[in-house]
């Protein structure tokens, strides 16, 4: 479902009524006739509340807040971003899911909380409110003796494209972070388990919260599940409206915190990011399970035999497909392309895409591994979990 979120409502759509608990004071004037609004090269003023010190030490949420005071002529405007972690603000912790009948109570509590923050809403105002940005998240329960850490290696092996950066990230308790990077969305799979126990500095999640380090604490070793947590994040609204529209199959520009608070809006997107990272032939390949090569052999063989009249090099064709499977499933995509551009040139790699598919549509009968499959069947049923 959803997890981080930032809403967007636009003055007189909200009140302040504590002007001093924002830095600067946020002191809203009605009349700016004359007002000096040189704001440099920013043209705009920023106003900011985050949550206290006495909220942090007593296990409070709290959102963040920022309000943007700008010029239209002479005229002040002010828009207030609401960001926060859906299911820290309703359970504490992220490491439970919500559901659709959640909503309600998201939009109580939520107005509740703001009210504390000198923040005066109505809650049709925070339904209606626009998404700024928004990340997509699912906790992946994978099944003994399958650990995180193995599906992240068989990430690592994924075909994403020039057009993304990858990396892979290591803190502390052996956790890791698999990111790929993109203009347009970042995806990220890493340990959830080892992330609420890593420290601040070396977290995914800045934002920590007691409960969830104790929720963690009070179980055993063995006891300890292993969630791999897949999220698609979508920073600025433009990306946010450029993906949703390509997931939804039509133009959306402004989707309202209401609408977008869907299970089955969050499942197509993040099936829609997953299917960007298994969908290319070479990925195809890299996730296959590791089988021995004899047998994968015998499938190039048996393929050749298949056709009617064998075509001319079919043997080189087989030990060729044999070659590109070995290489990209042992050492992944990247890595392996990286080795042939740097020793041929940038164009090899290209011209060895028509034997790269033919390798697949060989071996497509070919399970994938476990940690790509757990995954795929995951998102398919999109359960909700409920660590408790």
């Amino acid at each position: 479902m959803l997890d981080t979120i930032a809403i967007k409502i636009a003055y007189p759509n909200f009140m302040v009524s504590d002007p001093n608990l924002f830095t600067p004071a946020l002191i809203i004037q009605e009349n700016q006739a004359g007002f000096n609004h040189q704001y440099g090269r920013h043209k705009f003023m920023k106003y900011q509340q985050n949550r206290t010190l006495a909220d942090k030490k007593a296990g409070i949420y709290m959102p963040r807040l920022t309000v943007y005071q700008r010029f239209d002529g002479i005229k002040a405007t002010y828009e207030l971003h609401i960001e926060f972690s859906i299911p820290k603000l309703l359970f504490n912790n992220s490491l439970q899911e919500l559901d659709d009948a959640d909503f309600d109570k998201v939009i109580s509590e939520l107005k509740s909380r703001l009210s504390r923050m000198g923040i005066k809403i109505f809650e049709t105002m925070l339904r209606k409110a626009v998404v700024a940005k928004a990340h997509f998240g699912k906790n992946i329960s994978l099944p003994h003796p399958l650990t995180v850490q193995d599906a992240i290696s068989t990430l690592y092996k994924a075909d994403v494209g020039k057009r993304k950066d990858v990396n892979v990230r290591h803190y502390g308790n052996d956790g890791q972070a698999l990111y790929f990077y993109a203009s347009s969305a970042n995806i990220i799979f890493y340990d959830k388990i080892k992330d609420v126990e890593a420290s601040k500095n070396r977290a995914l999640d800045k934002d920590k919260l007691q409960h969830e380090k104790s929720l963690i604490k009070n179980m055993s070793g063995e006891q300890k599940p292993e969630i791999l947590r897949f999220e698609v994040r979508l920073a600025i609204q433009p990306s946010l409206n450029t993906f949703l529209s390509r997931v939804m199959g039509e133009k959306i520009k402004g989707i309202t915190f209401e609408a977008l608070f869907n299970k089955e809006f969050c499942k197509k997107a993040l099936l829609a990011s997953w299917k960007e990272i298994i969908k290319s032939p070479a990925s195809q390949l890299a996730f296959k399970l590791e089988r021995p090569l004899e047998e994968i052999f015998d499938a190039m063989i048996g393929d050749v035999n298949s056709k009617k009249k064998k075509q001319a090099h079919s043997l080189n064709t087989a030990l060729a497909s044999l070659g590109l499977y070995t290489l990209i499933n042992r050492c992944g995509v990247r890595k392996t392309r990286n080795k042939i551009e740097k020793n041929w040139t940038g164009k090899s790699w290209t011209r060895l895409s028509d034997k790269i598919k033919t390798s697949a549509t060989t071996l497509k009968d070919l399970p994938p591994s476990h940690a790509i499959s757990d995954i795929q069947s995951a998102l398919e049923r999109f359960e909700r979990y409920d660590f408790k």
